[in-house]
């Protein structure tokens, strides 16, 4: 008989005792404590899964997008729906100071991004943090985001997601207010959006001209 058929041999002929009742209730109770437990993380893995692809959905979406919008930040404005607004707003208003470029980015801390269709500005102004330009009936503001908002626009219709841009229209007129809640005027039609950590408002042109004119702003 080789090796093989030897330890085969011994295999069979050995008497291995039963475990103690203790032991196998032991044994019985951990396994079932364990599977249940099991089966609650498999079930918030799949819950924390699913969630995370909602979000990413709702990052990636603009109809969602423009929803969340609704209430919370674009950038330094704080977009507030209301139940009624104004139904008319005058023209934005102009810009009275001069300031050259270079002066309102000293004042400002950053340097103003102007669109290259307009030219050059009928009136500068800035204060620290802000920056206000004005052409014929054509009105941009820049600032920075910050952490608070500047403006809070009490709009009382559905944002519109401008994707191209990365920006929302404000397409009827809406109370604008500053952040002590002091309602600054009724502003027009108004394109919003975020670049490098600078809020800009354009106001006093449609939809179109808007885009296009955000497009044009480096």
């Amino acid at each position: 008989m080789n090796l093989d058929d030897e330890l085969r041999a011994v295999g069979r002929s050995a008497a291995v005792p039963p475990p103690p009742d203790d032991l196998t209730a032991a044994v019985l109770t951990r396994v079932a404590g364990v599977k249940p437990r099991k089966r609650l993380r498999d079930r918030w893995r799949a819950f924390l899964a699913g969630f995370l692809v909602l979000l990413a959905g709702a990052v990636l979406t603009p109809p969602v997008r423009a929803t969340v919008a609704e209430w919370l930040r674009i950038g330094g404005v704080q977009a507030q729906p209301v139940g009624t607004g104004p139904s008319t707003a005058p023209p934005p208003p102009s810009v009275t100071t001069h300031l050259s470029l270079a002066d309102a980015a000293r004042v400002a801390g950053f340097t103003p991004q102007l669109p290259k269709t307009l030219g050059t500005p009928t009136g500068v102004e800035a204060s620290p943090g802000f920056v206000a330009t004005s052409w014929v009936g054509v009105r941009l503001e820049q600032f920075r985001s910050g952490i608070e908002p500047m403006y809070i626009k009490q709009y009382y219709n559905e944002l519109e997601y401008v994707p191209e841009i990365n920006a929302f229209w404000f397409s009827t007129p809406h109370e604008l207010v500053l952040v002590d809640k002091r309602v600054v005027r009724i502003a027009g039609p108004t394109l919003v959006w975020e670049r490098a950590g600078v809020t800009f408002r354009l106001e006093g042109v449609d939809r179109a001209r808007a885009i296009q004119l955000a497009k044009g702003t480096p």
